[in-house]
């Protein structure tokens, strides 16, 4: 499983990033484009998993995908990639040609895998 490398790879990445910040990480927030051909299930399950005994623990992985955005050189279009909804891929695959004119294209936003923000529950202090 591709989204468990991942996974992986970024709590690896994170945990040393964590250190000196006081409190309990709620929250990890990612972006995704949509050209990652990522389960955002499989990636949510596999944080479970590779979190456990970590600061990242009680932690959830929270995704913002972002759509596919291209641009064309030929007939100036900027905007939205058309997709192919296919039931049988179980996602939508962008199509890397423009919407307007079909020639092809310079791709804008889509290859996102990035964590945005990590949210932090502020320590309490007992007896205080």
């Amino acid at each position: 499983m591709h989204e468990y490398s991942v996974v992986a790879e970024l709590v690896e990445a994170l945990l040393p990033q964590l250190e000196g910040h006081a409190g309990e990480v709620t929250a990890v927030f990612l972006k995704k484009g949509d050209l990652r051909i990522l389960s955002e299930r499989a990636l949510k399950n596999a944080f479970e998993i590779v979190a456990q005994g970590t600061r990242l623990e009680r932690a959830t992985l929270e995704i913002e995908s972002i759509p596919t955005r291209v641009a064309c050189q030929n007939c100036s279009y900027e905007g939205p990639a058309e997709t192919l909804d296919d039931d049988g891929l179980h996602f939508a695959v962008p199509i890397l040609a423009c919407p307007e004119c079909g020639d092809r294209v310079e791709i804008r936003a889509g290859r996102e895998l990035s964590v945005e923000r990590v949210s932090l529950r502020a320590a309490v202090e007992e007896g205080v």
